[in-house]
């Protein structure tokens, strides 16, 4: 119920409706989840909303009354599984919780919301992807005023908040495809876009990320500041707006001020605003990450991807840190050559890489866990995982530490130099593998000696880390060996950690032996040998004398009851004893909460020293992973250069060489050079590999620039400023795009964002409209790609006519992928070789993919027809050219035919001379019978 609404109408509602109704008027846009008792309960529009999404039975509260009203609810304790769905489906959850204890409050139980948990916002460990970011982004236009255009030009301010690490980045980006490619590739989980800038949220909504889309109501440039230092958990303000341009930090405040409102009882876990710097990284767009498969296969899923064959981490922290830097390689050749040797150190010291990797693996997810002891959320469990990672810790760093000082082995020259190559450049062969040794040594020659460098910073920074021991001791000492998931039911602590929770444990469990110690000493004192402790549920714990001892009873007996028998007493000693047992229970999960808080609190003011710890242990399982998939895959280290070569010996297809039987891929060499061959147009069959050796440079360029050796036995890597593809053929039903229409815009983005520096693969341009008008697009997007921009690129297309493009330019090369024709079947090669093809072996497919004998004989005899200069049946005559099979060009097709026989007797004849009579089935027999029949003008 709205505030508006008239006080009369309040009055009709109950105290605790009256409760709900102020909660939802604080979130309206929120489903509010009301705790009463033991359930969460939803009333009206928020009941109908939930019923349908969870499939919950819908009741009514004063069902039949006038003030009936819609209500579903869920068990409290299952709650977490119900709001994940919710999010799932871009809702927001307003959790309002009963503050008190019902049992102990009389009357009304004051409520309130606690938290509202939105799909960006989450930190529950059930709801969270391990190996991947938990990003809510927030987009601002500067703060100047916009028109609606999206083309009205930048900056626009972008900034990523991941709040179960407490990480922040912000950036300033130039213009709105820049911002839609960043948002792509963060792929975050909500969005806030400012209000006024409607253009972008259009434009955001027809992206592939999963992202619950929000306007974001007007911010206020005076407040910037104030927001960035009351919402972080210390002040940002003054070294956010230093470092950032002022779109990035406006975009942080909102991301910040959101998360805030939806924690007001809790500071947000961020120190400091991240750079993203997008001119330092490498460019891949929405575009090209979905052609080249790098953290999403076309079913949605991981198999199949770059990031399932490279991530081998054992890190939770590792794994996010190896899908940021696959995501956004660097363009930097400083910071591409440090990760590199960092690599080549565990590659060249294969017992330390696995030392390390052992340790990593029990090191679990410190950072999460860290943040989530700020947040006030940590479980006991929780910190039991966290004393398990920092008691695995000290093992990971004396592995980095057992690595040899390398600066001392570099005095001893080449031969040192030549034996590392020996062991770090491949781990397949028994002996070392010489050959590949050698190209890695005159990979790593030309960079000097990278493993040298690298190893003094490794191992000062290793001997120099923080371990956090003094928690490490004290969750030891404190928790138990298995934690329990929460502290409703105790058992958190060690014996012996605390003496008051000791001596409740040991009340609650040795209640007995008390009493009846307790009973051996009062008949000693009384001299009563009849006196007995005993316990009703009506008047408790109680002395029972019998009449021939009562005159012992001392003064300090309480009488209580008289029975036949005798006398029942208490006393002050009684008493007391009775009462310790009766609230043993509560006193020891009364004092076990308040430990629990107190470590909870210990680990809280630690978290920047674990998070550090937990960076740098990430940090270490990446170069340490990748090293394992190169000693393991026999990938060699690139040699990345500010030169304009792009030039890869066998190289091969990380993912298909994968799932390929062992020793079947078929390695190929590119080489594209700025000052040379920059544009290689690639024929070929169909099947034959021709996107798979596309995709593979890509790949490899990406693998190089992220910092990562690369199945290759040599790859020299000039710089590339962005990767650009047009891949495959599918439509967009959703935006109302046809398949050849999603060709045409992927590529004009290409002609469009491309650069000097870029890589570009295009596959089949202009396959979707007539032949005239894809040739003709094909032959002037070559052109483009040539002459204008001047980059490196791949064009793979099976219109023929295209390879006279290498005649006009020197720096345009032909080149196909082998085949060879074996009766009516073709064999695939996959060997690219240099020239034109002379074929596409279209129809050899065809019956590869099972197209009936009668359609394929029938195909067969019109290609014939058509490469033997006939007519169309119409009599029209066509211009395209065919192709002998030697390669050389025909006349023109569809020349007036002078046969002798009638034009529909030809083709029969034709037609049964293609046909394969061993591949016959009876059945296609009969359709092939029918279709010579109808050529001839038989009646069915």
């Amino acid at each position: 119920m709205q505030p508006s609404e008239q006080p009369a109408a309040r009055k009709k509602l109950t105290p605790v409706m009256r409760q709900y109704e102020d909660a939802k008027a604080l979130h309206p846009d929120a489903i509010l989840f009301f705790r009463m008792g033991d359930f969460y309960e939803m009333f009206n529009e928020d009941a109908v909303l939930v019923s349908r999404a969870l499939n919950l039975t819908l009741t009514s509260r004063n069902k039949g009354e006038p003030d009936e009203s819609p209500m579903a609810g869920v068990p409290h304790h299952a709650a977490h599984g119900y709001i994940a769905r919710l999010l799932a489906l871009g809702h927001k959850v307003a959790i309002c919780e009963q503050c008190g204890d019902p049992s102990k409050i009389k009357g009304l139980v004051p409520r309130q919301v606690v938290r509202v948990v939105t799909p960006g916002l989450v930190t529950e460990t059930e709801q969270l992807d391990a190996r991947a970011n938990h990003y809510l982004a927030a987009v601002d236009g500067g703060g100047a005023p916009r028109g609606d255009a999206l083309g009205a030009g930048g900056p626009y301010g972008l900034s990523l908040l991941d709040l179960s690490t407490g990480e922040l980045s912000a950036t300033s980006v130039p213009d709105a495809a820049t911002l839609l490619a960043e948002l792509a590739r963060a792929d975050p989980r909500e969005a806030l876009i400012a209000r006024d800038l409607p253009d972008v949220r259009a434009a955001a909504s027809s992206l592939a990320c999963r992202a619950a889309l929000r306007d974001d109501e007007e911010l206020d440039s005076a407040d910037v500041a104030s927001i960035l230092d009351d919402a972080a958990i210390e002040p940002i303000s003054a070294a956010a707006l230093a470092e950032h341009p002022l779109p990035a930090v406006r975009a942080a405040a909102r991301a910040l001020r959101f998360a805030r409102r939806c924690s007001p009882g809790a500071r947000i876990p961020v120190r400091r605003i991240a750079p993203h710097d997008t001119s330092g990284t490498l460019r891949i767009d929405e575009t090209a990450q979905a052609h080249l498969e790098l953290v999403r296969a076309a079913d949605g899923g991981r198999r199949g991807t770059l990031l399932d064959v490279v991530d081998c981490t054992v890190t939770p922290g590792g794994a996010r840190l190896l899908r940021r830097r696959l995501l956004s390689p660097l363009a930097d050749l400083a910071g591409i050559r440090r990760r590199l040797d960092e690599v080549e150190l565990f590659v060249s010291h294969p017992r330390a890489r696995g030392e390390l990797r052992q340790a990593l693996g029990g090191v679990g997810d410190l950072e999460r866990l860290s943040v989530r002891a700020l947040l006030g959320e940590a479980t006991p469990r929780d910190l039991g995982l966290l004393r398990d990672g920092l008691t695995a810790a000290p093992a990971a760093i004396a592995a980095v530490l057992s690595i040899p000082d390398l600066g001392k082995a570099a005095s001893r020259g080449e031969d040192g130099a030549s034996a590392r190559s020996k062991e770090g450049a491949s781990a397949r062969g028994k002996d070392g593998a010489p050959a590949r040794g050698k190209d890695g040594a005159a990979a790593r020659g030309k960079e000097g000696a990278p493993a040298e460098s690298s190893a003094e910073p490794l191992l000062a920074e290793a001997a120099a880390l923080d371990v956090v021991a003094d928690v490490c001791a004290e969750l030891t000492a404190a928790l138990v060996e298995r934690p329990p998931p929460n502290t409703r039911e105790g058992g958190v602590f060690r014996e012996g950690y605390d003496k008051e929770l000791d001596e409740a444990r040991g009340v609650e469990k040795n209640a007995t032996e008390l009493i009846l110690a307790l009973e051996a000493k009062l008949r000693t004192q009384t001299g009563a040998p009849s006196l007995r402790v005993k316990y009703t549920r009506v008047f408790g714990w109680y002395i029972e004398v019998t009449r021939a001892h009562i005159a012992k009873v001392p003064e300090s007996f309480r009488r209580k009851q008289t029975v036949a028998t005798g006398e029942r007493y208490t006393s002050d000693e009684l008493d007391e004893l009775a009462d310790k047992i009766e609230h043993a229970g509560a006193r020891a999960l009364e004092r076990e909460t308040a430990l629990f808080d107190r470590l909870r609190a210990l680990v809280a003011k630690s978290e920047g020293r674990l998070r550090a710890l937990a960076r740098k242990l990430a940090a270490w399982d990446v170069a340490a992973a990748l090293a394992d998939v190169a000693h393991r895959n026999d990938y060699v280290r690139p040699h990345v250069t500010a030169g304009e070569a792009l030039a890869i010996r066998d190289g091969r297809h990380p993912v298909v060489e994968r799932y390929a039987a062992a020793g079947h891929f078929v390695p190929n060499d590119t080489r594209l050079d700025l000052s040379g061959e920059r544009l290689w147009l690639i024929t070929g069959p169909n099947m034959a590999g021709k996107s798979t050796l596309m995709r593979q440079v890509a790949l490899i360029v990406v693998l190089a620039q992220m910092g990562s050796y690369v199945p290759a036995r040599e790859a020299e890597i000039g710089l590339v400023d962005r990767i650009l593809s047009r891949v495959g053929a599918s439509d967009n039903v959703a935006r109302g795009e046809s398949t050849f229409m999603v060709e045409m815009r992927e590529t004009a983005e290409i002609l469009r964002d491309a650069t000097r520096r870029s890589l570009v693969i295009l596959d089949e341009i202009g396959r979707g409209t007539s032949t005239y008008d894809g040739l003709a697009i094909a032959w002037a997007v070559a052109e483009h790609l040539f002459d204008a921009i001047g980059c490196r690129a791949l064009f793979a297309t099976h219109y023929h006519e295209l390879t006279e493009l290498s005649a006009r330019a020197p720096g345009i090369a032909n080149y196909s992928v082998a085949a060879r024709e074996h009766g009516d079947d073709v064999i695939f090669l996959h060997k690219l070789e240099a020239g034109p093809a002379s074929r596409s072996y279209g129809v050899a497919v065809a019956r590869l993919a099972g197209v009936p004998e009668g359609v394929l004989a029938r195909a067969r005899a019109i290609l014939a027809t058509l490469e033997s200069g006939a007519a169309l049946p119409g009599g029209k005559h066509a211009s395209l050219r065919g192709r002998t099979r030697a390669g050389a060009a025909q006349l023109d097709l569809f020349v007036p035919a002078h046969a002798a026989a009638p034009p529909e007797q030809t083709a029969v004849i034709e037609t049964l001379r293609a046909v394969d009579i061993d591949r016959l089935a009876p059945l296609d027999a009969l359709r092939l019978v029918a279709k010579l029949k109808g050529l001839l003008g038989g009646g069915g």
